[in-house]
């Protein structure tokens, strides 16, 4: 009966999983969405009066919500990855990795949120369209919660590659890589919106590894 239940456990831990692959996939799209939805309305807005203007007929708020399920999904590949580095090796890198993966998505969210957030509130509370005091101070968040974002997010890779060293070697590559990328300021902000890639490329990998 023993040599039984060793054998269906077995099987079971063999057995791959689909769910950490659309997980990522699912984050790579959710992100790609909010990229095309959002596009770039306030990128030539000179004053805090042009940005608000530009943000009345934009679509941030869809933006805003893709961006939400880009974290939900993004931050599951982050606990199936620290699950699968932890039957491994145990540390605290490993144990970093969900918190700084969640800070590093949570807070790119974030500064689409601000933004969202002055657009609901001038529209539907105070009904008289999105104020420049609004949106000056939304994108003050913006300006704040991005390049935090990269910051946690090259700490979070970081944490990756110090866990990950001794079970794959091009999954510790490629994250040194986009954590150098992160921490560089002409190109970090790029990069934080290439880690929708990361994510999925990840999350594809955990499926076929499990």
């Amino acid at each position: 009966m023993t040599a039984t239940v060793d054998q269906s456990t077995t099987t079971r831990a063999g057995r791959r999983s689909p769910l950490t692959a659309v997980a990522g996939v699912g984050a790579l799209a959710a992100f790609a969405g909010a990229a095309v939805v959002f596009g770039d309305p306030i990128g030539g807005a000179g004053t805090a009066e042009e940005a608000a203007t530009a943000l009345e007929s934009s679509s941030v708020e869809l933006a805003a919500v893709l961006l939400g399920a880009y974290a939900l999904l993004a931050i599951a590949v982050v606990g199936g990855l620290a699950a699968r580095l932890a039957r491994v090796r145990d540390g605290a890198a490993v144990r970093l990795l969900p918190v700084l993966g969640a800070a590093h998505v949570l807070l790119l969210a974030t500064a689409f949120v601000a933004l969202a957030g002055a657009v609901v509130v001038g529209r539907q509370v105070l009904g008289g369209g999105v104020s420049p005091g609004a949106a000056e101070t939304a994108l003050l968040i913006t300006n704040v919660a991005h390049p935090m974002s990269a910051w946690l997010g090259a700490g979070f890779l970081i944490a990756v590659v110090l866990a990950a060293r001794t079970v794959s070697r091009p999954l510790s590559v490629v994250s040194a890589v986009f954590a150098v990328g992160l921490l560089l300021p002409p190109v970090g902000w790029a990069v934080t919106y290439l880690m929708a890639l990361w994510f999925a490329g990840v999350g594809i990998w955990l499926s076929l590894r499990d």
